[in-house]
């Protein structure tokens, strides 16, 4: 059976893209830095639960994940964080803890799990953001943290071709999860938040997991060093908001 490990797949968009990929036949490795979350997704979806921080020991992870059933057939590296803060006000620490999970994280385990995809023919999907595209107001350096993963996505993807690993990146724009739910469950703010989006809805969690699962596919066989934006059409709408002369 082929085996993929998402990280940070103990909720919400994670948690989506393990249960999408469980029902196409994936064994879903779960990871997340809270162990009874990891537990109960695995659970659920007839995983393996493997909880840890990504930051600890990014090589011993891949290789536990190899170890589960002697393979690895894909990579989601899911895992992030946000400490909100105006740019003239960041908290060093809070620089190193979104840098440490949004980026250094991805790439080392990237690395240490390339030469297991490789043996596997296997790929790569890196969550990324909408906000790399699109600066976040007060965001601190998650914006800048996601414009790194989809650069880094893009020289993996050509330094690694060669070794038969596919790499992509997606970028979810609004997606309801358990984090954002305080926004949402004021009808005001959803509704406002709808409005903006052209294909008129909040996306789900599976949404991501969709793509993800197409992108680890066959299908994606020639598809690589792409970030997706997974978003409803919602970053495409900024002339919308400039005043216009009349048709």
């Amino acid at each position: 059976m082929k085996t993929v490990l998402v990280t940070g797949a103990g909720g919400g968009i994670g948690a989506g893209i393990a249960r999408v990929l469980a029902k196409r036949d994936w064994h879903v490795v779960v990871n997340d830095v809270s162990a009874s979350s990891c537990d109960k997704v695995a659970a659920d979806i007839g995983g393996t639960a493997l909880p840890g921080d990504v930051t600890a020991d990014p090589a011993g992870l891949a290789e536990a994940a190899l170890a589960v059933n002697g393979r690895l057939d894909g990579l989601v590296n899911n895992a992030g964080i946000i400490r909100r803060g105006p740019l003239s006000d960041l908290d060093p620490a809070d620089v190193d803890a979104v840098l440490g999970v949004n980026l250094r994280a991805v790439v080392a385990l990237s690395a240490a799990a390339l030469p297991h995809l490789s043996a596997a023919g296997g790929a790569i999907v890196n969550i990324a953001s909408m906000a790399a595209e699109v600066p976040q107001l007060n965001g601190g350096l998650y914006a800048a943290s996601k414009a790194g993963v989809v650069s880094f996505t893009r020289q993996a993807a050509v330094e690694w071709g060669a070794e038969g690993v596919r790499v992509n990146a997606i970028g979810p724009g609004m997606i309801r999860t358990e984090m954002a739910e305080a926004v949402y469950a004021d009808p005001v703010m959803y509704e406002r938040r709808r409005a903006l989006i052209p294909v008129g809805r909040i996306g789900a969690p599976e949404d991501i997991g969709r793509v993800v699962a197409f992108l680890l596919s066959d299908d994606a066989a020639y598809v690589s060093g792409q970030h997706v934006l997974v978003d409803g059409a919602l970053t495409q709408t900024l002339m919308a908001h400039f005043p216009q002369p009349p048709c």
